[in-house]
């Protein structure tokens, strides 16, 4: 018989409907939550609260603010999650463990730089700085499929293939998803992987197969960076600024800086905006 996970604190959010259980960590202790049984019984959407991902929040040291733990819905952690770490720019300032201004968040895949921002009257969202992307596979080894036009391959936190195709809102993303997420192409691990066509005002559409969920979630932030990158590196977009929409029907914008020659690599340093909301909060009963 397994322990009830009664009485905890959390916060239910929200990244363009890409969405996570938090825990506060200075509330409930990181082994509590985190075992893979605990996961998947707390992200289950019929007998649990009900999410993508899990994600516990702690102070950091060492120069940094806020320490990330994602795990993903089947109870494996991840190195990032681009809506999960928007959602905990967020809550971070809420739960004042850092300032709205600027925090510095640590994750698997290194410091993340954040901030709430925005134009005035057009709303305040959070914002991230990834680290540098440089593995960036304008062609991986895949044969693309009938409506599929040219596959890419990118790590922007973690594994991404990424396909230019006809049109993203007719992929069968549950069929050919498994396929490629497992293909040798996309490493030991697996891959994210991302279909995106361009809308007739010039925005871009994605649809994300998710690993760790394994099947299609409503938004991915690593996968809109991702997603941008390569279209960038096909030449498909003639401005730093890509406004990706998700199957929510929100937009995530990814800003490209390429690196410069005093980097000595080449690639580009991105910026991610977009929602982190919160939806509810509450405690848990007996999961």
């Amino acid at each position: 018989m397994t322990k009830p996970l009664s009485g905890l604190p959390f916060t239910k959010m929200t990244g363009s409907g890409n969405d996570f259980v938090f825990f506060d960590g200075r509330e409930v202790p990181l082994d509590v939550v985190t075992e893979p049984e605990a996961i998947r019984r707390i992200c289950n959407r019929y007998n649990g609260i009900g999410s993508d991902g899990l994600v516990v929040l702690e102070p950091a040291s060492g120069g940094a603010d806020v320490v990330i733990h994602f795990y993903n819905q089947d109870g494996t952690a991840a190195d990032l999650c681009g809506n999960a770490t928007l959602c905990s720019t967020a809550l971070s300032a809420q739960l004042g463990m850092a300032s709205a201004d600027g925090m510095r968040l640590t994750t698997g895949a290194g410091l993340i730089t954040s901030r709430l921002s925005g134009p005035a009257g057009q709303g305040i969202l959070p914002e991230i700085d990834f680290q540098p992307v440089t593995d960036i596979r304008p062609e991986s080894a895949i044969e693309p499929e009938a409506g599929e036009q040219r596959i890419g391959f990118v790590i922007a936190g973690i594994p991404h293939l990424v396909i230019l195709c006809d049109d993203a809102e007719a992929v069968d993303v549950a069929g050919r998803g498994p396929l490629l997420r497992w293909h040798t192409a996309a490493g030991p691990t697996g891959a994210n992987v991302n279909w995106v066509s361009r809308l007739a005002d010039g925005r871009w559409r994605y649809r994300t197969f998710e690993r760790g969920v394994e099947g299609e979630t409503l938004a991915c932030g690593t996968g809109a960076v991702a997603t941008a990158t390569l279209l960038a590196s096909w030449g498909q977009v003639t401005s730093d600024t890509v406004p990706i929409v998700t199957s929510s029907g929100r937009v995530l914008e990814v800003q490209l800086r390429p690196l410069g020659s005093d980097t000595g690599s080449a690639g580009v340093k991105p910026t991610l905006r977009g929602e982190g909301r919160v939806v509810f909060r509450g405690v848990t009963g007996d999961l």
